[in-house]
């Protein structure tokens, strides 16, 4: 493969890989090997910087911008910080909210451990929903809040996952609504 390469031709490849070797070496540490060497690097100077003297013809101290402190030495200016607002907080805490939120969470930890433990494999959609209706029954008060909705979502995610079956919104209409003994 290697037969037909002469041996100018080798040479210039291998001094054309040396090249590039070189040039990426430098580009990556070029700072530290200047400074190794001793060798005084020039700072960037800032593009309006360089406009301006471009027009004015001096490269002074003073044709530089100023320095801008650290984010941390000012941290209220800093962009995107947030900052709350202190009347948020004094608004009283409705303690019916906290009821309903504690009331869900209960229901939810209920249908999740019903789930868990259905006895049949696959599950049997009566025994499921008979189950879950048994808990969500008694707590018909949170048809007319936005617990509803999610604790119907909570249902239908976690039985589609756990048990493979899908219920239809008639199907979780029908689990608010108690059996009549």
């Amino acid at each position: 493969m290697f037969s037909n390469i002469s041996f100018s031709e080798i040479l210039i490849l291998v001094g054309g890989g040396l090249c590039l070797y070189l040039v990426i070496l430098v580009t990556v540490f070029g700072k530290k090997l200047a400074t190794a060497l001793g060798w005084p690097i020039r700072p960037v100077i800032h593009q309006a910087a360089a406009m301006s003297s471009k027009i004015t013809g001096d490269l002074s101290p003073d044709a530089l911008p100023p320095l801008i402190d650290k984010p941390a030495d000012h941290p209220a200016e800093q962009a995107g910080v947030f900052q709350p607002y202190d009347d948020l907080y004094s608004e009283p805490i409705d303690e019916g909210a906290i009821t309903l939120l504690k009331s869900a969470e209960h229901v939810v930890e209920q249908i999740q451990e019903v789930v868990d433990h259905i006895a049949s494999h696959p599950a049997n959609p009566d025994e499921v929903c008979s189950k879950i209706r048994s808990i969500v029954s008694h707590y018909s008060f949170f048809e007319e809040t936005e617990y509803y909705e999610a604790i119907n979502s909570f249902i239908t995610v976690t039985v589609q996952r756990d048990c493979d079956l899908a219920l239809t919104e008639d199907d979780l209409k029908l689990l608010w609504v108690e059996e009549a003994a």
